[in-house]
């Protein structure tokens, strides 16, 4: 699936997304990974990972549980979960190390402009809870259960504001030039502090090392 299909924000935030996986991947050691809930927003979620050599699960539901991974992940399924508390406690059963969660980032103004151009095309809003694009809530509840490791703000493209999430008429602005696979590259505001980034970053994460197991009692 190219550019055109995706669009060029998502082929984008994949690019750079894939960049942290493969810093995981040789920082910590990770051979096994989950990805729960699975979907697919950015066509394979897992493909870095994968050409990472990592063995990759996808589980859609708790019936899919099987063996424990390394590393559990999902992509902006946090904030539209309607039990976040219980969607940890199933990745961390799943986790034998560690728990990588990605949500939207509600500071950044494309959130705003996103929901505005629902409001006025007469949209339901389909992209979750906003207050749950943030790091705040997954911290409250992995901190519980592990050491946070980790967090950071990505995917903040060379015109800030992630007009593709605004609709066709804003994507008009981007030229074509920047929708070529072949020229993705990093921008220089990924190398912003993370407090800066925290107000222009389309996405945030959030890194646990799990250190305590989860019991049954509490499943």
């Amino acid at each position: 699936m190219g550019a055109r299909e995706l669009g060029f924000g998502t082929e984008y935030e994949k690019f750079v997304l894939g960049k942290i996986f493969r810093n995981l991947v040789r920082n910590l050691g990770v051979r096994s990974v989950c990805e729960y809930p699975s979907n697919n927003l950015m066509g394979n979620n897992s493909e870095a990972f994968e050409k990472s050599g990592c063995i990759v699960n996808r589980a859609v539901r708790p019936s899919d549980f099987g063996e424990k991974y390394d590393l559990v992940w999902n992509f902006c399924a946090f904030e539209k979960s309607e039990d976040p508390a219980k969607l940890i406690k199933d990745m961390l059963t799943l986790s034998r190390k560690y728990i990588f969660i990605v949500t939207q980032n509600n500071r950044n103004m494309g959130v705003l402009l996103h929901r505005i151009y629902h409001i006025f095309g007469g949209k339901k809003w389909d992209h979750g809870s906003i207050r749950f694009m943030s790091p705040k809530p997954s911290l409250k509840l992995l901190e519980k259960y592990g050491k946070i490791i980790g967090i950071g703000y990505f995917d903040v493209p060379w015109f800030v504001f992630d007009v593709y999430e605004c609709g066709w008429l804003l994507k008009k602005i981007v030229p074509a030039s920047f929708t070529s696979l072949r020229d993705l590259r990093e921008s220089r505001f990924e190398g912003l502090p993370n407090f800066s980034k925290s107000w222009l970053a389309h996405h945030n994460y959030v890194l646990c090392q799990k250190t305590k197991a989860i019991k049954n009692s509490e499943g």
